[in-house]
């Protein structure tokens, strides 16, 4: 009844907030009945009561859930929701995959960056992706342009592991251009999205995903951010979290890089060379 109960959740027309203040009131009084018993206790204003309640009695929403209970998902009542996730602020409830989920077992390292990736960055990740991957490193990003795509297909391309986590339902893909290498990942990796299989991209998708990325692992690599990009959106949720962040140099005088350097005065570690980390994680 449990699971039943998150997967109808996922259904409802509420933000990740709201959700988990319902899943909260559910958990205190072991209440899992898909009904609408919960607005009143968790703060819904009048307004926001007379929308739910109108979805729920003009909504399919019945058929929707039969739907989704056919959906590969991982909910976070699983043995195999990974611990790290769990403790975030407002870890996802559930999650609707593609591919392995055994990699979320793995060691882990997240990388992320700008969508118009520098020469400089470019040749970096060329040399320390393969490294990471020798190194047995399971690689996450976000199957963004830029960064995000580039890290997938260097990992890949040494025959690696690595998660995308996405910023629409398994359905769609964003940017459109990375539809072969989603469609790739979800073969021979992991394709991981909170989204309803259904849902198209939208703006709040993205630092909403981003959480789920710092999430699943403690080590975070921003190798390229612009200070004011989404690039930072993710780094601050890592601070935020006690995650480990660690900022690949880049050239002072480019600004792609302004952000980059704004986290390293404010304590994130500086890699100059990839082995500084995966010799210090050996030794952990």
């Amino acid at each position: 009844m449990q699971r039943i109960f998150l997967l109808w959740l996922m259904l409802l027309p509420i933000t990740v907030k709201q959700r988990s203040h319902i899943w909260a009131w559910a958990q205190a009084r072991q209440a899992y009945r898909c009904n609408l018993a919960w607005m009143e206790d968790c703060g819904f204003s009048d307004t926001q009561q007379q929308k739910l309640k109108h979805w729920y009695t003009q909504t399919s929403w019945s058929t929707l859930l039969g739907h989704l209970q056919n959906v590969p998902t991982l909910t976070i009542l699983d043995d195999a929701y990974p611990f790290c996730l769990k403790m975030i602020a407002q870890p996802p409830l559930v999650l609707f995959y593609a591919g392995d989920l055994s990699l979320l077992k793995r060691k882990t390292v997240a990388i992320v960056g700008s969508r118009q990736i520098q020469a400089n960055t470019l040749a970096v990740l060329k040399t320390w992706v393969p490294e990471l991957v020798r190194q047995g490193y399971t690689v996450i990003s976000g199957n963004a342009a830029g960064v995000d795509s580039v890290v997938h297909r260097l990992v890949l391309g040494q025959r690696g592991q690595t998660i995308a986590v996405i910023g629409t339902g398994l359905d769609y893909c964003y940017p459109k251009t990375n539809s072969a290498l989603q469609k790739y990942i979800s073969e021979v990796g992991l394709v991981l999205s909170e989204y309803l299989p259904w849902f198209g991209p939208k703006q709040w998708h993205f630092p909403e995903r981003n959480r789920i990325i710092v999430g699943l692992t403690q080590d975070v690599f921003i190798c390229q951010a612009a200070q004011k990009s989404g690039t930072m959106v993710t780094a601050e949720i890592a601070l935020d979290e006690n995650r480990n962040l660690w900022v690949l140099p880049g050239n002072v005088l480019d600004p792609a890089y302004a952000g980059s350097f704004d986290l390293i005065r404010e304590g994130a570690q500086i890699l100059i060379d990839v082995t500084d980390f995966t010799q210090g994680n050996d030794n952990m």
